[in-house]
């Protein structure tokens, strides 16, 4: 197999779907993996979000109130966020939903999202060149026998995200058009 490049593997876990309507960030996890697939840095927190985590988000990720109250703000780290992905490849499962938050968390800084070169979605992966019954990251994560376990937290699903990517491209070695 070709050596996979190097990407900032993401997820952010929310108090919601939809940030235009004052959801915000409570858990971000960024992992920094080599070509080598070698852990280089990571960055893991939990949000304040500044608002209620609503008890049926608690419910799907286990995060509560108590968690985040003496939390970063997103502003107290955006920052280190900017400067962790500028210039990086982002690896991240459903990435319009993430990107969605971060510019959001962003813009409500006063910043730009951070340029980036480029983004490998495993949900439009498995969308667009296999065919998965549900392409949901533990249906696909379940399809290829790896551990789900910590499943809706940042930091597990960023790495899960990246598990099932080394997954898609063992089974097309040769055929990797999600990569530009």
């Amino acid at each position: 197999m070709n050596s996979l490049p190097s990407v900032v593997a993401l997820d952010v876990e929310t108090t919601g779907l939809n940030p235009c309507n004052g959801d915000r960030i409570v858990e971000i996890s960024l992992i920094e993996i080599a070509e080598n697939e070698t852990v280089i840095d990571k960055f893991s927190s939990f949000i304040n979000p500044d608002r209620e985590i609503p008890a049926e988000v608690c419910c799907i990720n286990g995060i509560t109130g108590d968690m985040v109250k003496t939390a970063p703000y997103f502003r107290d780290v955006a920052l280190a966020i900017f400067r962790f992905i500028e210039n990086k490849t982002l690896l991240i499962h459903n990435a319009d939903f993430d990107r969605q938050f971060l510019e959001a968390e962003f813009n409500r800084c006063g910043m730009d999202f951070p340029k980036i070169t480029g983004i490998i979605d495993t949900l439009a992966i498995a969308r667009n060149y296999f065919n998965f019954p549900r392409n949901s990251l533990s249906r696909i994560a379940e399809h290829y026998n790896l551990n789900t376990s910590g499943l809706h937290r940042a930091e597990a699903d960023a790495m899960l995200a990246y598990r099932i990517y080394r997954e898609f491209c063992k089974e097309r070695p040769q055929d990797r058009p999600w990569e530009k």
